[in-house]
């Protein structure tokens, strides 16, 4: 009797809940119908209103665009967020990688939520997705730009400050990194006056731990970009733009090219390589300028060979006045490289390559244009050890030191060297290679020998009076290697 009694109120429960819903539904409809929109707007606001006033919840919408850009905030936090998409509170992750990329992308997936943890502070972040009428029936790709995003961060009201002032921020800067661990450096040219649009991964090997390079000035190099980097603050209190020049200069197969690679590895920075006979006058030079990003090094190799950038100092410089098609001037590339324009980006670095440094102006070459002079020298002990090393796994055999012995009486450039062992390309012929190259070395010394002997007396003297200057100062270079920090 009682179970029957609990069936019958239970019943009436239900058929009550019933009652209400289809009332409200008929309430609803009668609303919709006769009601104008405009108040049922109005009182679905005031009761939201009405909610969040006693709400302890402040919600945060970070939208992915501001106007027609890309807000910044959304792609770090879209960056950020994907680090987290191992905790329990996620359900779904979405995973992409484009040639761009090195590692793959997590991020989270439609109508998400994440909950993070910041200074023992709960933040909930949901990703909001919503689609608007598309009025671009003809584009193909008009389903995916009518999708609008959002994230929405809650967090309790009383942590506003720190949510403004420091979690932000900090996912901003942790972005930041991630997307410079992830990046893939670009080799950027110059087609029909204009950078590529099409951009070449730039995926050259060589770095400062395989460069074939005299160790102390490797280390000077190292130590200048090092402090280059962390120098933004230096650069705005001394009031100069935050750029570094650097020219390197020496012997062609001396490793110029190489060392380039191996900066641009070190520091994630993207490449610009601009030939000068690409470009018409010095406003095209200008606009090329201005399109380079920050965080990226603008190379112009061999310098000297390019155009007719005539020194100054130099009786003919003024019967150069014709190059065709292209008027770029002196004065233009100075006011390009250290001028009003050279400050419109930050973190920038130029190198200029020659094989011939006194072919060029004094004016170019100057500190504060070209901060830091690089003589790449011949071939030395501590370049002809890492080679070997490179090549062989080799630290330390027998003939090092009749090889070094001969690396001080021939001027072999490392690319010479480099080509004598890779003939004997592997670890069980690393005994043949260093053979070779005794025998390389020893030839190169006798026909050296042979050619001073048959030349005319009087350039004889010219000759060795070069070549003893040149052998004294080269012992210093190939112990030391020769760098300068500032211009002539």
């Amino acid at each position: 009797m009682l179970s029957q009694r609990k069936e019958m109120k239970t019943k009436g429960l239900l058929s009550t809940a019933a009652s209400i819903a289809a009332t409200a539904m008929v309430i609803r409809t009668i609303a919709n119908d006769f009601i104008p929109a405009e108040i049922t707007n109005y009182f679905s606001m005031r009761l939201r209103s009405l909610s969040h006033r006693f709400s302890s919840q402040l919600t945060i919408v970070i939208d992915e665009f501001r106007g027609h850009v890309v807000n910044q905030v959304f792609e770090a936090a879209d960056a950020y967020l994907g680090t987290k998409t191992a905790t329990p509170s996620i359900q779904r992750v979405k995973v992409g990688k484009t040639d761009k990329d090195n590692n793959l992308s997590l991020s989270m997936d439609r109508g998400g939520t994440l909950v993070d943890v910041y200074e023992n502070v709960e933040m909930k972040w949901k990703l909001v997705c919503s689609q608007v009428p598309s009025h671009n029936h003809g584009d193909a790709n008009s389903s995916r730009s009518s999708e609008v995003r959002h994230y929405e961060l809650s967090f309790h009201k009383r942590n506003k400050d720190l949510v403004i002032d420091s979690y932000l921020p900090y996912i901003l800067e942790r972005a930041k990194l991630m997307r410079e661990e992830n990046k893939s450096i670009k080799l950027h040219t110059v087609v029909y006056g204009r950078w590529d649009d099409d951009e070449v991964i730039f995926k050259h090997p060589m770095t400062f731990n395989s460069l074939a390079m005299d160790w102390e000035l490797k280390r000077a190099v190292m130590e200048d970009l090092e402090m280059f980097t962390n120098g933004e603050e230096y650069y705005k209190r001394v009031g100069k733009a935050w750029k570094r020049g650097y020219l390197l200069y020496g012997p062609p197969g001396t490793g110029k090219s190489s060392l380039i690679a191996a900066m641009a590895n070190h520091l994630k920075y993207d490449i610009y390589d601009l030939d000068l006979t690409d470009v018409r006058n010095n406003s095209d030079l200008r606009f090329l300028l201005l399109s380079i990003s920050s965080r990226s090094i603008l190379v112009v190799e061999d310098i000297d060979c390019s155009i007719e950038l005539e020194n100054r100092e130099s009786e003919e410089a003024e019967t150069h006045s014709n190059q065709g098609d292209n008027q770029i001037t002196l004065s233009g590339l100075l006011n390009v490289i250290d001028g009003l324009w050279s400050c419109c980006g930050e973190e920038r670095i130029i190198i200029f390559t020659t094989n011939h440094k006194d072919r060029l102006d004094p004016a170019l070459v100057r500190p504060g244009r070209m901060d830091m002079h690089v003589h790449m020298s011949y071939c030395n002990a501590s370049v002809f050890k890492q080679l070997a090393f490179n090549y062989f796994g080799i630290r330390d055999h027998g003939v090092f030191e009749q090889i070094e012995k001969l690396l001080e009486e021939v001027n072999v450039s490392p690319a010479e060297v480099a080509g004598e062992l890779l003939k004997k390309n592997n670890n069980s012929n690393a005994e043949a290679a260093f053979q070779g190259l005794l025998k390389f070395l020893h030839e190169k010394k006798e026909k050296g020998e042979e050619e001073t002997v048959n030349i005319p007396s009087s350039v004889q003297f010219s000759t060795i009076s070069i070549n003893q200057s040149s052998r004294g100062r080269g012992r210093g270079r190939r112990g030391r290697g020769r760098f300068r920090h500032s211009g002539r």
